[in-house]
């Protein structure tokens, strides 16, 4: 099957190769040229399509600026937001206008920072040379050649390492792996507590087949923090829980090893919480029972407090935190 999977896709993986291969060449080469901002900006992206663990690593710059006492700001793109064109977030945003990622950003660092949403990032870097804002992270900007970045940090998910993906359709990657080479620093996410040197040393070894040798390769857990009340009374031993995250089975099996969970319900990355759905999750809820999620999808259900409202509700926080005594401080 997979012999034939792949003489199907391997034409339209080439045609995609051959379209990123010539948007990087044309910069590479001087051709198009990128714009260069007063403002140092660290970029935070991935080569594969979905979910890499981009989000924690922008929230781990984030509160490393704040006790630094530095003003920042968070530029997104907004993925699958509803609006269009620059926004600079306030508090009457929410995922529909700006999306899921700056919504949970805007919640928790407002107050230390500027979170913008462009297709155009320029249009939000100007914003921040023009308002003496000297600190930029880029969310996502990976593929994103059209300014000069400082820090070019890539994130690859240590259950799928980018060394063992191919370009889309064949595998998930948005581009040729051996462009993992423009990365700075290069982050290992959602690695095991027990990672061990040898095979840290493994890890290290097939990057390197495609990234520079100068880059620093770090390794990051995920840590799971204490439970989070949105609705409702007291969290129960018993739990439904619900996802739509890229790869939730590490968040499913932590509740399992905390609570009994009566049911587990995915839904795709980035998904839109429907009414009826949310009222199809409250039939399964009882006296003794709570509702349990991730902090993605406790940004994107609040919408639903009048129908949530009655029931226990709660999520749970991340954070990453490095491995081997790395210190990602160090580096940006």
């Amino acid at each position: 099957m997979n012999f034939f999977k792949n003489i199907l896709f391997f034409p339209i993986s080439q045609i995609f190769r051959f379209f990123t291969s010539l948007r990087n060449f044309l910069y590479d080469s001087g051709i198009l040229k990128p714009k260069i901002y007063k403002s140092k900006i660290i970029s935070v992206g991935n080569l594969i399509m979905g979910g890499s663990g981009k989000t924690p690593t922008v929230e781990y710059i984030s509160r490393y600026y704040i006790k630094k006492k530095i003003f920042f700001s968070i530029v997104s793109r907004g993925y699958k937001r509803k609006s269009r064109g620059f926004i600079i977030a306030s508090e009457k945003d929410n995922p529909k206008s700006i999306g899921d990622e700056p919504t949970q950003y805007l919640n928790k660092f407002s107050d230390h920072s500027k979170v913008m949403v462009s297709e155009n990032r320029n249009d939000a870097l100007e914003y921040c040379d023009n308002n003496d804002i000297n600190y930029i992270i880029m969310d996502d900007a990976f593929q994103n050649h059209s300014f000069k970045k400082d820090v070019d940090i890539l994130i690859s998910s240590y259950n799928r390492p980018f060394f063992n993906d191919h370009v889309f359709p064949m595998g998930m990657l948005r581009e040729s792996r051996k462009n993992a080479k423009r990365a700075d620093i290069l982050i290992y996410s959602n690695c095991p507590n027990d990672m061990g040197i040898e095979e840290r040393r493994n890890f290290i070894t097939k990057s390197q087949k495609y990234s520079d040798k100068k880059a620093p390769i770090l390794f990051t857990k995920t840590e799971y923090l204490n439970s989070v009340r949105l609705f409702g009374s007291k969290l129960f031993n018993k739990v439904v829980v619900i996802s739509s995250i890229a790869y939730p089975n590490n968040f499913f099996d932590f509740i399992k090893s905390k609570h009994e969970v009566i049911k587990k319900i995915k839904f795709d990355d980035h998904h839109v919480y429907t009414k009826n759905e949310i009222l199809t999750i409250t039939e399964i809820l009882d006296d003794d029972v709570s509702l349990i999620m991730t902090e993605k999808d406790a940004v994107k259900i609040c919408e639903f407090s009048n129908l949530l409202d009655p029931y226990s509700v709660y999520y749970i926080p991340i954070q990453i935190k490095f491995l081997f005594k790395n210190k990602l401080s160090e580096y940006i």
